[in-house]
């Protein structure tokens, strides 16, 4: 399952969006990815309960075929309308595997604003940038109250940051990458003075979130208040006019159109994804998907490039690991030797691996990530898009390809 559709078309020539049904030609026939379909919406619908449910439009518009072509599924994201391919075959044709796959660009994959999956409590408010404002009180000597004016004639930065929703099951799309730019919230924090008696800074949203962290994660020199995205201005759906972010935590504690920042001195607040059973600390655990091939595609007896993503909040990758696994259960890790890392660990990390089935037949392929603590996913995921409740997961992520 790719995390973000297809997120860009991995040639060697510059990287560009395109749609999966570009791919047509690699997947089974339309009953066989209707019911992959089916099994990845239910599961995720009972397992991530951060989704969002559709509507019964939604739900058709998911699954019925458009002009000739399926429609790939990802739940818990809004997707965009996009013309339909005319190179797409009818539907009631059997596509075959094409005699090689194309080849894989080594470009940073950054995630389009429009195809970044979205995560929405309360849904996306509307909200006046001139009205705006943004205040920085509780246990402080200076309370502060900012208006996005104020925020945007500070100095600018941008870092580039990949975001994971705490509820991103085994394999899922909800993850992108992007450069975010704004300021840092350190100089914020100095002008206030936080107080030694605080412990925790709360966080409040103009949807009516909230969530809190120990201060050390907000004191990270990586903290940083967000009003551009890829070089635009935050999108509505996005967090704008501003969002948080903070190194190595999962999406629940970094609250998109943020208006409040209190600094309180105890430790017994709980959040709106809190109060629900999920992790108050959410920490990132260390993961890593397959992204092509993808589950259940026929792909040929020839060469061919395993491709995926690794990442660990803010710890470092130090090795991936493919597996391959027979028909008859033989299963042979591999490890990958050309990483693709990004400006800093707050990065995903790009891995590839060439690969010759040895026959035609049945192979699962895994995927396995080690980071700089040592820790090495262990545990082979069970279930298609097997859940993350209540802190996320570091399952194995494993697919199923059929070699012709």
């Amino acid at each position: 399952m790719l995390p973000i559709k297809l997120l860009c078309q991995l040639t060697k020539s510059k990287t560009r969006i395109i749609r999966i049904d570009k791919y047509h030609e690699f997947f089974p026939d339309l009953f066989i990815r209707l019911i992959r379909l089916f099994v990845q919406f239910v599961v995720n619908l009972f397992l991530n309960p951060m989704t969002k449910p559709l509507s019964r439009r939604q739900f058709l518009q998911q699954f019925l075929p458009a002009s000739g072509t399926a429609v790939l599924f990802l739940a818990g994201c809004r997707l965009q309308a996009e013309p339909t391919p005319t190179s797409v075959p009818p539907a009631t044709a059997v596509p075959s595997p094409p005699a090689t796959l194309p080849p894989l660009s080594r470009d940073l994959i950054l995630t389009p604003n429009d195809e970044f999956y979205i995560m929405e409590t309360n849904g996306t408010p509307t909200i006046d940038r001139a009205e705006w404002q943004l205040t920085i009180d509780g246990e402080v000597e200076n309370p502060l109250t900012l208006s996005f004016t104020d925020i945007a004639a500070r100095p600018f930065i941008e870092q580039m940051r990949t975001l994971e929703c705490i509820g991103n099951a085994v394999g899922g799309n909800q993850i992108g990458n992007a450069v975010w730019g704004g300021i840092l919230l350190a100089d914020l924090l100095d002008e206030v003075g936080v107080r030694e008696t605080a412990v925790r800074a709360k966080f409040e949203a103009a949807d009516n979130y909230e969530t809190s962290v120990t201060l050390d994660w907000i004191n990270q020199p990586g903290a940083m208040l967000a009003y551009q995205m890829n070089g635009e201005p935050l999108p509505p759906e996005h967090g704008y006019p501003l969002r948080l972010f903070m190194p190595g935590l999962y999406g629940q504690k970094m609250p998109k159109w943020i208006t409040r920042i209190e600094f309180i001195d105890h430790n017994l607040h709980l959040g709106t994804w809190e109060n629900q059973g999920w992790s108050n600390v959410a920490k990132v655990k260390t993961n890593s998907q397959i992204m092509m091939p993808t589950h259940i595609q026929k792909v040929p007896l020839a060469p061919l490039e395993i491709f995926g993503v690794a990442y660990a909040g803010d710890r470092h990758i130090t090795q991936v690991e493919v597996g391959i696994e027979n028909q008859d259960g033989d299963l042979h890790w591999q490890l990958v030797e050309e990483l693709v890392r990004g400006p800093s660990d707050e990065v995903w990390t790009q891995f590839y691996l060439p690969w010759t089935p040895p026959s035609a037949g049945t192979y699962t392929l895994l995927v396995r990530a080690t980071d700089e603590t040592g820790f090495v996913q262990t545990e082979r995921a069970r279930r298609v898009l097997e859940g993350a409740f209540p802190d996320g997961t570091d399952k194995i992520h494993n697919i199923v390809i059929v070699v012709e």
